[in-house]
């Protein structure tokens, strides 16, 4: 009978390693079915009964992972890290099946119960908070959150200026400032904090504080100094100020050495002014530099084809200048959430710096 339960027992732990290496391979169908021999006969460590119940999250079935991961809190001799991986796994299960309070108990109930300092556990209550749009409680949790790493004052900002832009979308600009001058507390370079600033500056008819925050922004911002100089332009024509724009292209171009956004804007006021010299001088500099830059060759090609008087080609190539601006939508990495403009916080998912446009159409 003993020679027969080693046996057993050497089974199972040759199923788990099995799961494990296949697991690692990125064999997850061939682990998920060494898992469920693993735990038949019941005495499979804890991590094969939490990962056995991930996949089945993962395979869409959240309730039998409940289900599994349920069973384990009865467990008396569970360390404080499994308990730990266990109530986060059980938090996201729920989560799946779309029980935001049930996950958030969960999680703060197990930071009072085992003293839990993991950034990821409170991370993890921020997000659910915010599927609930309960966007205090989030901000809460971000920030103990912060206290043990899991985010800086940075993303502190960034998650108000999202929160804020949700007021100004329903238009409620008096809240959303505020939530915008907080932000610059925890992070003064933010500039989406600063872009919205400029907004509502605009709004309240404070034209020289749009003008100062969009500039900061542009000067911030690679993402953002194009929306924010079509600001600028556009406010400083109508003020009869436009020659100040050739002088905030400078401030940009000099703060990061060379910016393609400003260096093109700045060579098409030349090219717009008559002194094509002077766009085809600073084109040539650029290009010596960044020559990888399709835009700046498209638009130092219309320059030349000036110069040798083809109004046809200018033209193509002015029309090519402008189809190359018009860039693919940023793609949230973690939800696939998408925006015309480039985020730093996803408002679907609550992540951070997951944007991107380099993905495949």
């Amino acid at each position: 009978m003993s020679l027969f339960r080693k046996k057993g027992e050497q089974t199972t732990h040759q199923w788990y390693v099995t799961a494990l290496k296949r697991m690692i391979d990125g064999d997850r169908d061939g682990a998920f079915l060494a898992l469920q021999e693993a735990v038949k006969g019941g005495k499979a460590p804890t991590d094969a009964y939490i990962r056995l119940g991930n996949l089945l999250r993962e395979r869409g079935d959240a309730g039998k992972a409940v289900q599994i991961h349920q069973s384990l809190t009865v467990k008396t001799d569970l360390t404080k890290e499994e308990k730990i991986e266990l109530f986060l796994n059980l938090a996201e299960d729920y989560a799946h099946l779309g029980n935001s309070e049930k996950s958030i108990r969960i999680l703060e109930t197990a930071v009072k119960t085992l003293n839990i300092k993991d950034p990821a556990v409170f991370m993890k209550i921020a997000k659910q908070y915010h599927v609930l749009r309960n966007k205090e409680k989030s901000f809460e949790a971000l920030r103990e959150a912060k206290k043990y790493g899991g985010v800086g004052d940075r993303e502190l900002a960034l998650y108000l200026a999202s929160s804020a832009e949700r007021l100004l979308e329903n238009g409620d600009s008096k809240e959303a400032k505020k939530l915008l001058q907080q932000g610059l507390k925890h992070d003064p370079d933010s500039a989406p904090a600063l872009m919205m600033l400029g907004d509502i500056a605009e709004t309240e008819d404070n034209i020289d504080e749009a003008i100062s925050k969009w500039r900061r922004a542009a000067v911030l911002s690679p993402q953002l100094a194009g929306p924010a100089l079509q600001k600028l332009e556009r406010l400083l024509y109508e003020r009869g100020k436009f020659s100040e724009i050739e002088k905030i292209y400078h401030d940009i171009r000099s703060a990061r050495g060379g910016d393609e956004t400003a260096s093109l804007a700045t060579a098409a006021l030349y090219k717009k002014q008559g002194q094509d010299e002077k766009a085809i001088e600073l084109l040539e500099e650029y290009l010596a530099v960044f020559p990888e830059s399709i835009k700046g060759r498209l638009l130092l090609t219309s320059l030349y084809a000036r110069h040798r008087d083809s109004d046809a080609l200018d033209r193509f190539l002015d029309e090519s200048v402008r189809q190359s601006w018009e860039t693919k939508p940023y793609v949230c990495q973690s939800c696939q959430f998408q925006s015309d403009a480039m985020r730093w916080h996803c408002p679907r998912c609550n992540a951070f710096d997951t944007f991107t446009t380099d993905y495949e159409i």
